[in-house]
């Protein structure tokens, strides 16, 4: 294994949005063996470079993947070697077709907006970001960016359809995943974890049988189908145990240090 891919939340951090410090000593020895750490979540950068200078990607050549796979960093660069996002375009007519049953939210500088008064969903996506949360009465007009990915939260069931109608609607225009029961995620068309892990592989000389890939949600399925090994952790969805060749500790327990520890002896 020369690659390890991780998500984060309920994977490589523990339920207190921390890295062990058990697990940082085994990641940053894994890297001095010569083993390349990419970082994949579908949190904005801002919220990820912090846990990448935990473990020293800079110094040990490490890439973050970002908003599910809408920017694609270079840690020892610092800089973005893959970049797309939603056209400021397409905003007015996500937001009609999300409705007034849904919170949605998107990005300004390192700042989450969003449409009317946060809910306990809302408050859970700003805290686990370290983001302040800023709320309007106009998603549109408050927007002035493109984004990389928008954010949609309300009840499983109901944003099951709204899923349904979004990808029928955008077919040609967007992506969207599941990343938690209650939080639906909104990307430019083709951009998932899987293809930016491919494209990045692709372009520093890696091969997918050289990857091992770690994840505990449903947008970590298409990556961990990608891998040449692929763990879940104890604590990872049901689908997501069943799609990867072995499952390691709960993210509480240094799931994804004792997988490496496995594959690196």
């Amino acid at each position: 294994m020369r690659f390890l891919a991780t998500d984060l939340d309920g994977t490589l951090l523990t339920t207190a949005k921390t890295i062990s410090p058990y697990s940082q000593q085994v990641l940053i020895e894994a890297q001095r063996r010569g083993l390349t750490i990419i970082l994949s979540s579908g949190r904005p950068l801002y919220s990820i470079l912090p846990y990448a200078a935990q473990l020293g990607l800079q110094q040990y050549g490490g890439y973050i993947i970002a908003f599910n796979g809408s920017l694609v960093w270079d840690c020892s660069e610092a800089k973005a070697i893959k970049e797309r996002a939603i056209p400021l375009s397409l905003i007015p007519e996500i937001v009609e077709t999300v409705g007034i049953d849904f919170h949605i939210h998107g990005y300004k500088g390192n700042n989450i907006v969003i449409q009317g008064e946060p809910d306990e969903r809302s408050k859970y996506i700003s805290r686990a970001n370290k983001m302040p949360l800023i709320k309007t009465g106009d998603f549109v007009k408050a927007i002035t960016e493109p984004q990389h990915k928008c954010l949609i939260t309300g009840a499983p069931r109901r944003l099951w359809h709204l899923e349904r109608r979004i990808q029928k609607q955008f077919a040609e225009s967007l992506s969207v995943c599941r990343s938690e029961s209650f939080l639906l995620e909104i990307m430019p068309n083709g951009i998932d974890k899987a293809e930016a892990l491919r494209e990045l592989l692709d372009k520093v000389g890696g091969k997918t049988g050289e990857l091992l890939c770690c994840g505990d949600g449903y947008n970590d399925l298409g990556m961990m189908r990608l891998a040449g090994v692929s763990c879940a952790t104890r604590n990872a969805k049901k689908q997501v145990k069943e799609a990867a060749n072995f499952i390691t500790e709960s993210n509480d327990r240094d799931g994804v240090a004792n997988a490496v520890v496995r594959y690196l002896k």
